[in-house]
């Protein structure tokens, strides 16, 4: 098991107010080798090693670090990250990292000084001085068992990627990348231009769009609730698996005639669906979603709870609000049926839905069953507190 730690103090929860810096917060620039940010990356070590069975076995050279950055409270050493050039060197995947590229190393905060914002105030130093230095892009990695730092990066505008260098394959590595063009001079991301809703969506195979689109003019939207084999909502999802799902995740689909095929497959899905919804523009189905059962595994760790699968939306129709309105329904439904929670999957590919999930109100958790197996390592799992 090969993955870096990112232990986030201060991932955003609905409702929570995200604490500002105090007036005895200050953030050192040092070098590698600096006695407070070894002892800082020693306990993240051993947080990695108590999370994942083992400490991780990435390289890391202190003393050929850029910068480390070490957040200070009244004094105390409560914070630390890390930065390096990888310009160059190999990605992991038969290519290079480009010129310009940084990585994101060691971020982590003691637990004792958790939920005050330290890990944002370090990040946002990182960024600051990875811009003046000439780096354009940064990566980094996290693990699946960090769903707080996911929900971290996510927040400061990093997107997911795929596994790069010493993390490539690992399927319990998850990565991302941020554009530094835009930063403002203090290291925060740019305000970011709401997206416009997207479409398709999956929970099954994570299948849908994979930017914000452009905006189309509103058009009345009606869901309406239909059986699973409705005909409108089957030919959408088999829209869906040919033109989105199959497309991004073909590594998902290569024992899928094995398995019976799409019709097969499909029809096994429904016999757990407890709520399936098509929405409809005039005489037009452009839309569907569907609500799902988890298993009692599942339902051990989240209450009672429904899964969001198979959201889609036609084309034509992205960007005027249809996929809210499918999500809004769902949600209404698994409140109905007194849902504690409401889960959802979608892959590393599509971080246009990522943001619309994220505007929801869905935060980062750790993956429930099935896909805390997944071999492929591309998925996120993400969760709605409903009461």
């Amino acid at each position: 098991m090969s993955v870096a730690a990112r232990t986030a103090d201060d991932a955003r929860t609905p409702g929570r107010a995200r604490p500002a810096p105090g007036a005895g917060i200050t953030v050192a620039v040092v070098g590698g080798e600096d006695a407070d940010a070894l002892a800082l990356f020693a306990r993240q070590q051993a947080e990695l090693a108590e999370r994942y069975g083992e400490p991780d076995s990435g390289a890391f050279d202190a003393a050929g670090l850029l910068a480390a950055f070490v957040v200070h409270d009244d004094g105390t050493p409560v914070a630390c990250v890390a930065l390096r050039d990888v310009s160059g060197t190999p990605d992991g995947r038969g290519g290079q990292h480009p010129p310009t590229t940084g990585e994101v190393k060691r971020l982590y905060v003691a637990a004792e000084h958790r939920g005050r914002g330290h890990a944002r105030t370090a990040m946002q130093a990182l960024h600051a001085h990875a811009a003046t230095s000439g780096l354009r892009r940064l990566v980094l990695e996290t693990g699946t068992r960090q769903p707080e730092s996911v929900d971290l990066y996510l927040d400061l505008g990093y997107t997911p990627t795929e596994t790069y260098g010493h993390y490539a394959g690992d399927p319990l590595s998850r990565c991302f990348a941020l554009d530094l063009a835009g930063l403002h001079d203090d290291g925060s991301a740019a305000a970011r231009r709401r997206p416009a809703p997207v479409g398709p969506t999956s929970g099954a195979a994570g299948a849908h769009g994979t930017g914000a689109r452009a905006s189309i003019a509103p058009a009345a939207v009606e869901v309406l609730a239909v059986a699973w084999d409705d005909p409108d909502a089957a030919a959408l999802r088999r829209e869906m698996h040919d033109t989105s799902s199959a497309a991004l995740y073909p590594e998902l689909f290569t024992g899928l005639d094995a398995a019976g095929g799409f019709e097969a497959v499909d029809a096994r899905l429904g016999e757990d669906t407890v709520a399936t919804f098509v929405a409809r523009r005039g005489d037009a189905a452009v839309g569907c979603a569907s609500l799902q059962q988890v298993a009692h595994e599942v339902r051990a760790v989240h209450g009672e709870a429904f899964e969001v699968k198979k959201v889609f939306v036609r084309e034509g129709a992205r960007g005027s609000g249809v996929a809210r309105a499918l999500l809004a329904a769902v949600e209404a439904e698994a409140r109905r049926r007194g849902a504690r929670t409401l889960l959802l999957e979608t892959g590393i590919r599509q971080p246009g839905a990522i943001r619309l999930y994220r505007s929801l109100g869905f935060r980062t958790v750790l993956p429930y069953a099935p896909y805390d197996r997944d071999a492929h390592g591309i998925a996120l799992c993400f969760a709605k507190l409903l009461r």
